[in-house]
């Protein structure tokens, strides 16, 4: 009888444990709300972006580039951004071993940031570093934009084909 009694918990002690318990088993899933970004190569990524019908954000870096690092390790796991995150596959690239890349997206400095549309067309850039605040505003800033017009269709290309059919038409009417 005695080992019963000390084992027994009183009700209202009882209840604080199971509250106690309760807090323990669901502050995992708490934790799992803030899993880290996940991060494709270029080629998995774009695979990816393409099944998914996701913007990309793509991070150009240098292993040697000090404000790179520092956004490796403060920017990118502040639970904001990763929360801003999430409707975009994230996109690793290496200057350093990837130069085809580096050329392709014209990057000459690092960091350099680039938001892709689904289809790969570039929406914005940012050129050096974003701490946690000014990437989550840039990204809010940035999502849903169009991609930005291609280079080359602008007023002064529009306004010399006015002036050469008017040049044209102006021997036929008048």
């Amino acid at each position: 009888m005695n080992a019963f009694r000390i084992f027994f918990i009183p009700r209202k002690a009882n209840s604080i444990l199971m509250i106690l318990m309760l807090l323990f088993l669901l502050s995992p899933v708490a934790q799992a709300d803030a899993e880290p970004i996940h991060w494709y190569t270029y080629e998995e990524g774009m695979l990816a972006a393409g099944i998914h019908d996701k913007p990309m954000l793509l991070d150009f870096y240098a292993d040697w580039c000090s404000p790179c690092i520092a956004m490796e390790k403060g920017t990118y796991p502040d639970d904001r951004v990763v929360s801003e995150m999430r409707d975009f596959v994230a996109i690793k690239v290496d200057t350093q071993k990837r130069i085809d890349i580096e050329k392709k997206y014209g990057v000459e400095y690092y960091p350099t940031v680039v938001l892709l549309d689904p289809e790969g067309r570039e929406i914005a850039r940012y050129i050096g570093y974003l701490g946690p605040e000014e990437m989550v505003l840039f990204i809010k800033e940035n999502r849903g934009k169009s991609p930005k017009e291609s280079p080359g269709f602008g007023e002064i290309p529009v306004l010399l084909a006015l002036i050469l059919l008017f040049r044209t038409l102006k021997g036929k009417i008048f």
